[in-house]
């Protein structure tokens, strides 16, 4: 079984980054507009079956037991990348479920492992995104795997018998369907997006900016001449990259932390590259909270607007000083839904990052209290605001520019539901 698992941990290697990509990529898993299921092979008590929902796939073990458990194992893939998922639901369980976000659980496989859980959006199943190749290979292990609550009290053991053979199978199964849907070189095309200078010759920018072009990028200031630039660094995780440039730069960017919430904030940028004017657009808005979707407090959110061209651009309080980098928004699929919705990436993540990349970060002022009319704040940003842009691959929009990454309240945690694991061999089932 370990040298199955050797071979498995290949197809790991991007389950960090997938994790966290997944939730903040914008898959929204409810949509069924493109979609396919089909039955893959029944081992012992596990159903195994494929599903592709856009442009995300993967093949997912059930196993039901008699206490009403559902113990469900998944390897989903997005291009290259493959993440593993454990989704675990009892109806029993619903009335505590729902009632938190989250969820802290001991899963005791050969070793005990604690586990943060999310809940689904309907309450009824947990789901946890991020298992590593070492807590695969406990399951596959395991006989049985007990599932604790947070103080140690038994809720459930399940069998795991044949739960071996069953990972083996999704493996081969996720294998035996490759996402298929690589890019040709005539779907190329030009996107852009926003940057600022962090020190001499060095810009930050948000990765999914640059993260699809084939041929080199470029920088430039408003009717300035245009200069290549290479990636120094790079965190996908977090979204950033650093790019290095020989243009020189008119000022660098001064970071302040704490922001407060209340407190006004200005974005300034290049959205809507072609549409828009080519000299950068400045807006206003107010942070609004200090942590993000599921409170991750990477991020912060904001009602400044932000569109495609925005992205990796500075979020500055009214000192001039940049308390964040622009990444998402929240893109309202309901009435219920509240609009103008942004989020920025939190300074600590951006000096963290450039101080790993040998960047000393400027500081600006100290204090929120130093302010400056809107026009001043807007001409410092001018000052180190350069455009990024390149041309490759990216997910079309209709100026070809950066969107900012698309949150949506339905997130990973729905995909395992959507399975139909009863489907009949060979048909595809059918839907209401």
């Amino acid at each position: 079984m370990r040298l199955a698992m050797k071979i498995l941990s290949r197809a790991i290697l991007g389950a960090h980054r997938i994790a966290s990509a997944l939730l903040l990529s914008g898959f929204v898993l409810c949509n069924f507009a493109a979609q396919a299921d089909e039955h893959y092979s029944k081992i012992g008590g596990w159903s195994v079956a494929y599903r592709k929902v856009d442009n995300l796939t993967g093949c997912l073990a059930v196993a039901r037991f008699p206490d009403q458990t559902i113990f469900q194992m998944a390897l989903i893939q997005s291009g290259t990348d493959k993440a593993w998922l454990i989704f675990i639901s009892n109806p029993t369980w619903n009335p505590w479920i729902g009632k938190r976000r989250q969820h802290r659980l001991w899963l005791v496989t050969t070793k005990p492992w604690q586990v943060t859980f999310s809940t689904s959006n309907d309450g009824k199943t947990l789901s946890f995104t991020d298992a590593s190749v070492e807590f695969m290979n406990t399951v596959a292990d395991a006989a049985t795997v007990e599932i604790m609550n947070d103080n140690k009290e038994l809720l459930t053991t399940v069998d795991m018998k044949d739960s071996a053979a069953a990972i083996r199978s999704i493996a081969t199964c996720v294998r035996e369907h490759p996402p298929g849907n690589a890019p040709s070189a005539e779907e190329e095309t030009t996107s852009s997006g926003t940057g600022f200078f962090v020190a001499p010759n060095r810009v930050v920018t948000n990765y999914h900016v640059v993260s699809g072009c084939t041929k080199p990028v470029q920088v430039r200031y408003p009717e300035r001449r245009t200069d290549t630039a290479t990636i120094s660094g790079q965190d996908a995780t977090n979204d950033l990259v650093l790019l290095h440039t020989n243009m020189d730069n008119v000022s660098t960017a001064g970071f302040r932390f704490w922001p407060r919430v209340g407190e006004q904030v200005a974005s300034y940028g290049f959205p809507y590259s072609g549409v828009l004017s080519s000299s950068g657009n400045f807006t206003l808005g107010h942070v609004t909270s200090l942590t993000g979707m599921r409170d991750d407090t990477r991020f912060l959110q904001m009602s400044a607007p932000i569109q495609p061209g925005n992205s990796g651009g500075a979020i500055l309080d009214m000192s001039g000083s940049v308390i964040g980098v622009a990444v998402a928004q929240l893109v309202p699929t309901a009435m219920s839904v509240p609009q103008n919705v942004n989020f920025a990436i939190q300074v600590p993540i951006v000096v963290n990052f450039l101080q790993v990349k040998g960047v000393t970060p400027e500081w600006g002022t100290s204090s929120a209290d130093a302010q400056r009319p809107a026009s001043e704040v807007a001409e410092i940003a001018k000052k180190f605001t350069v455009q990024v842009y390149c041309k490759g691959i990216f997910p079309k929009t209709a100026t070809g520019s950066a969107a900012p990454l698309a949150l949506s309240p339905s997130n990973v945690a729905d995909f395992a539901p959507k399975f139909d694991v009863e489907a009949t061999p060979g048909r595809a089932p059918t839907r209401p």
